[in-house]
């Protein structure tokens, strides 16, 4: 049952020296060709029809940077597929921002064309920081897009804010914080700095991050920023997401199926897991041919089985504050959760990683700092 819609803009200003998400820079020109492809491809797809209720609950432009293209071009595609599939009138539909490419005048068309949430790409508000990461924006630019948002109607702004980085300090961390609730903005994802492979990043810090950014620190800089939020109103819910719930990003965890249109981005359709091709041109030439096929653009991984799912739904709820819920997974998959996972439960009870309450296995507080030796059980 698919009820969610992930639709990827690859364009950025500049690759950010840490990213490892698929995005093309320095491509103006191919832009308005892209979003014809973009349309076409939403055009030639099957609606999934095999429930009574089909309507999406939450659809979700992500990126790259979706504030780069001129916005008109973002809300025609957002009012294709509005045409396109029974959207809820009540549905969760995000926008990721970049401060450097967004501006009031932008967030008012968003905000007409139907989009009522909006997720600002902050990563910091220490402008040294943000010379680290390589970011296009200032302190100052990212505390103006926050306002400019609410300015102009939007009540669910979320802010990204990245940990870890080296140069970075735990009073700036608590300061960005402190700002942000100051803001009111009613979401914080907190991501802790990865060195990913083929990045600027990975050539400066592979072997030396630990010199720059101590794990213990990296801890410290996490759990204080997930308690102050918590103090301040914005409640944790998932390992690296605190405040009012992303429905589209809860659907994930949840292993809900949803449907995904551009490059790179990956779907889950009638139990089947999709990728789209990594490649900009080859999409628009495929898609804006004669001929469009969506086999030359997607590629099938994986076909899940019960099983497969058993164990997605387990690793993938234990990041959320709502855990292994029992009666959930007897509803969904007619066995109680021991039947299958007693071993690794067991397991990681005596470890003290995770804990019973209520029905529920959820992540202890020690099993925040070591979620990926959990996760690797259900594997």
């Amino acid at each position: 049952m698919a009820k969610h819609i992930y639709v990827h803009i690859p364009f950025c200003i500049r690759k950010c020296d840490y990213c490892d998400f698929y995005s093309v820079s320095q491509c103006e020109k191919k832009i308005s060709s892209y979003f014809d492809a973009l349309m076409r491809e939403i055009e030639i797809t099957q609606v999934v029809d095999d429930t009574n209720d089909d309507d999406i609950d939450t659809v979700y432009f992500g990126g790259g940077t979706p504030s780069v293209p001129d916005s008109r071009l973002i809300c025609d595609c957002l009012v294709r597929i509005i045409d396109k599939f029974d959207i809820k009138t009540n549905a969760e539909i995000t926008i990721e921002c970049n401060p450097a490419s967004v501006n009031r005048q932008k967030f008012e068309d968003y905000k007409r064309a139907g989009f009522n949430r909006v997720s600002i790409g902050i990563q910091s508000l220490n402008d040294e920081t943000l010379k680290t990461l390589g970011r296009l924006h200032n302190r100052d630019r990212a505390i103006e897009a926050i306002r400019e948002a609410k300015e102009v109607g939007f009540t669910n702004i979320s802010a990204d804010l990245m940990l870890g980085i080296p140069g970075q300090t735990l009073d700036e961390v608590t300061t960005n914080a402190k700002l942000l609730v100051e803001l009111g903005v009613t979401h914080v994802s907190m991501y802790s700095l990865i060195i990913e492979e083929g990045t600027k990043f990975y050539d400066r810090y592979v072997d030396t991050l630990e010199d720059y950014m101590p794990q213990e620190l990296e801890r410290q800089m996490y759990h204080s920023l997930r308690s102050y939020l918590e103090e301040n109103g914005i409640t944790p819910y998932e390992i690296s997401n605190c405040g009012v719930i992303s429905i589209h990003n809860t659907s994930y965890w949840k292993g809900y199926e949803y449907y995904a249109f551009g490059p790179a981005s990956s779907g889950f359709i009638q139990n089947k897991r999709f990728t789209h091709m990594r490649d900009l041109d080859n999409y628009i030439n495929v898609l804006l041919s004669d001929e469009p096929n969506l086999t030359r653009v997607i590629e099938i991984d994986e076909e899940l089985t019960k099983e497969d799912k058993m164990h997605e739904y387990a690793m993938l709820m234990l990041r959320t504050s709502y855990g292994i819920v029992e009666s959930e997974f007897i509803r969904r998959f007619g066995t109680e959760v021991l039947n299958v996972f007693s071993e690794e439960i067991e397991n990681l009870l005596g470890k003290g990683l995770i804990i019973h309450q209520d029905g529920t296995y959820v992540l202890s507080s020690k099993g925040l700092d070591f979620a990926n030796e959990v996760f690797r059980e259900f594997v």
